[in-house]
């Protein structure tokens, strides 16, 4: 398979992911999270993930997300995180760490902006949709996502080129 089909292919699951997770939320969260775990556990040595980097990204996620709950950035209907945010989470950085190798070859100032607002407009869309909910006005709920998801990719970037540079040189 070529590696545009291949990036279509896992854009294509990690948004039907993204659907299953936002659209069903608790009505499907337990299957949003057994697909995620056996996406990651069947796909892992094919997509060349390393469980470090995997598993940092979706500390990151876990943790900025649960600061934004804990704050009343977000608000959502569990205690804290839902099962289908932590399998948004799972799945996301399963696809991050696939797409980075392919982002990588752009300026990193665009591609961090790109991902600010991409992952910004991902959660006001979760909002327009009823998964979460905020205590702030929408403009400051969108700014302080922007800032994080900027940070947020400019790390996953980092991170897969750190993979990548100790996996060239072990080769």
């Amino acid at each position: 398979m070529t590696r545009g089909w291949k990036l279509l292919l896992v854009s294509t699951w990690f948004e039907l992911m993204w659907a299953l997770s936002v659209f069903g939320q608790e009505r499907f969260q337990w299957l949003a999270l057994a697909l995620a775990v056996i996406t990651v556990a069947t796909t892992f040595n094919k997509l060349n993930l390393s469980l470090t980097i995997w598993g940092a990204i979706v500390g990151l996620g876990l943790v900025v997300d649960s600061a934004n709950a804990l704050t009343g950035v977000l608000v959502f209907d569990a205690a804290l995180l839902p099962i289908w945010l932590v399998a948004l989470w799972l799945i996301f950085a399963w696809y991050a760490y696939f797409l980075a190798s392919f982002l990588t070859s752009y300026p990193i100032s665009i591609v961090v902006m790109i991902g600010g607002v991409a992952g910004a407009l991902s959660y006001f869309a979760g909002f327009k949709l009823g998964a979460v909910d905020t205590h702030l006005s929408i403009f400051a709920m969108m700014a302080l996502l922007f800032l994080q998801w900027v940070a947020i990719v400019f790390v996953v970037l980092r991170l897969s080129t750190y993979s990548e540079r100790k996996v060239s040189h072990e080769s």
